[in-house]
């Protein structure tokens, strides 16, 4: 195995732990609290950490860059592992 298999394994296990861990938060509250919450960068690091994205001067990439600090982080560890995983894929053939 090659260290991007390797990473993109880790990526896909840590996604798995991640998502495992949401379920379980959200099963262990009363019926009417019961709220599956996704975990993000900005709720890990907190907004303060990505201010900087604001001042960015492409919009596009702004708005790219805000997109992937906010969606579900066990769905961008599970692209990380995909995107580890072609690496691979491509440096292999090489």
């Amino acid at each position: 195995m090659s260290k991007y298999t390797i990473i993109g394994l880790i990526s896909w296990v840590s996604s798995g732990v991640v998502l495992l861990f949401q379920t379980i938060s959200s099963l262990t509250g009363t019926a009417e609290t019961m709220v599956f919450k996704n975990l993000s960068l900005v709720s890990v690091f907190g907004q303060g950490h990505f201010d900087w994205i604001n001042s960015l001067s492409w919009v596009s990439v702004q708005k790219a860059s805000n997109y992937i600090v906010t969606m579900p982080l066990y769905l961008l560890l599970f692209c990380i592992g995909i995107l580890f995983f072609l690496i691979h894929m491509f440096s292999s053939k090489l």
